[in-house]
């Protein structure tokens, strides 16, 4: 009777064991799925800030910067543009000599900045600036042209 009596308190340990393993398991399932969830959220809520950052740049052409000199700089650059651009377009000579003292103190004003630039914002600084010399490069073309 000892032996079955025991046989059976063994039998309901186990069950109680591979209860508890089993509960342990899917707690640890349901912890594994919840932290997978909570970085598929944190990497959608990165990239759609992306997308953001990237329709407001394309919109306006102009990226935002964290540091407001830095954004003071760029939208001094891009008052700089327009007039190259029409001064390019008028193919007014003249005009365009005078325009290289303008130049020459946005280009001292750059070297200043960039010891500001944080990592992301070198990117988009990067990205604006060689868009801007390709349209100068464009507009300087099209003023040589006959």
């Amino acid at each position: 009777m000892k032996k079955i009596f025991l046989g059976a308190l063994a039998l309901v340990f186990l069950t109680v064991i591979s209860c508890k393993d089993a509960a342990n398991k899917a707690e640890e399932a349901a912890d594994t799925a919840e932290e997978a969830v909570e970085e598929v959220a944190e990497k959608v809520e990165e990239a759609a800030e992306e997308v953001a950052e990237k329709v407001e740049s394309a919109v306006d052409g102009v990226p935002n910067f964290s540091d407001s000199d830095v954004q003071a700089y760029v939208n001094a650059y891009e008052e700089y543009m327009a007039e190259y651009k029409k001064i390019a377009e008028s193919k007014d000579m003249t005009a365009f000599a005078g325009l290289s003292e303008k130049g020459q103190k946005l280009a001292t004003k750059a070297q200043e900045i960039s010891g500001k630039l944080s990592g992301e914002d070198a990117e988009k600084w990067t990205a604006y600036m060689t868009e801007k010399s390709k349209e100068m490069q464009e507009y300087a073309k099209a003023m040589t042209q006959q």
